[in-house]
C-alpha cells in the first residue's frame, strides 16, 4: 500500500512541476473578496459550493484533506477560519506554503496520508473539506470513517469526485464517440496502457453508501459536467449529527 502512495506522491509532484491547470494558486481577487465575506468556493470543476454550506467560518476550524495547492486553504483562511492543510505532495504543499508568506496568513501546513487522521484528536474540526482525489486511495471507508471521528458533532464534510461514467467510458477513436468498455470499481493499475500511473475508480454506492455508512447525513449534492461529455464531478455535503 505504502509503494501506491508514493507512486501517487511522484505523480502529483510531476504534475504540479509541470503547472497542471488545477494547481493554480488563489488569485489576489479572491483572497480579498474572502477577507470581505464573500467567500467563491470551487473545487475546480466550475460549480461554486453554496455559500449556506459553509455558514459563518470565523473561529472556525477547518481541513483541507489532500487539499495542498494554495486555493482552497487560503480562502478559507482569509474568511476567518483557522485552517489546517493535510497532502501527500510536497508540491502541492509549497503552493500553500508560499501563498500563507505572502499573504501573511496562519496555517498549519502537514505532509500526510488522508487515510490516516491518527494524528488529530477526535472532534477536533468543525469543516473537512476534501477537493477530488478520493480516486487515488483504493478504498474510501477508511478516508469517511477518519473524518467522521475528527469532525465536531453538527461539523460538515464537503466532498467533491468523479462520476463513475469517468471510469466506465473510453472514447474509441475508430467511432469516434466515447463508448463503455470497463468494469467498476476500476483501477488503472490493471491497465498495461496507463504506466505508472495510480488511479482508482469508485462506485456512487461507495460514495453517497459509504459516507452514510460512517455515519454521515448527506445535506447536499450538487453535480457539474465539463466539456468532455464523461468529465462529471459531483459534490457532497455531509453532516455529523
Amino acid at each position: 500500500m505504502e509503494n501506491i502512495f508514493s507512486q501517487v506522491e511522484r505523480n502529483i509532484d510531476r504534475l504540479v512541476e509541470n503547472d497542471v491547470n488545477w494547481s493554480a494558486c488563489a488569485t489576489a481577487e479572491q483572497l480579498q473578496r474572502a477577507r470581505n465575506g464573500q467567500l467563491e468556493m470551487t473545487f475546480g470543476c466550475g460549480r461554486a459550493i453554496p455559500p449556506e454550506w459553509f455558514g459563518d467560518l470565523h473561529g472556525k476550524r477547518a481541513l483541507c484533506l489532500a487539499g495542498a495547492g494554495g486555493l482552497q486553504a487560503p480562502l478559507l483562511a482569509c474568511a476567518g477560519a483557522k485552517v489546517t492543510v493535510l497532502d501527500l505532495s510536497e508540491r502541492m504543499l509549497d503552493k500553500d506554503r508560499a501563498i500563507a508568506a505572502r499573504e501573511n496568513l496562519d496555517m498549519d501546513i502537514q505532509h500526510g496520508n488522508m487515510c490516516d487522521l491518527s494524528r488529530f484528536a477526535d472532534e477536533t474540526f468543525d469543516l473537512v473539506l476534501n477537493p477530488p482525489s478520493l480516486f487515488y486511495v483504493p478504498d474510501v471507508m477508511p478516508v469517511f470513517r477518519e473524518v467522521h471521528r475528527v469532525l465536531k458533532k453538527g461539523g460538515s464534510f464537503i466532498m467533491c469526485s468523479s462520476n463513475p461514467i469517468a471510469y466506465v467510458c473510453d472514447y474509441d477513436a475508430d467511432l469516434g464517440c466515447y463508448k463503455a468498455v470497463n468494469f467498476m470499481p476500476y483501477c488503472s493499475l490493471d491497465h498495461d496502457d496507463q504506466g505508472d500511473w495510480v488511479e482508482y475508480g469508485h462506485t456512487m454506492e461507495s460514495y453517497i453508501g459509504g459516507q452514510i455508512a460512517a455515519g454521515f447525513v448527506i445535506s447536499g449534492y450538487l453535480e457539474q459536467q465539463a466539456e468532455d461529455i464523461t468529465e462529471l464531478y459531483f459534490i457532497t455535503k455531509g453532516d455529523k449529527r
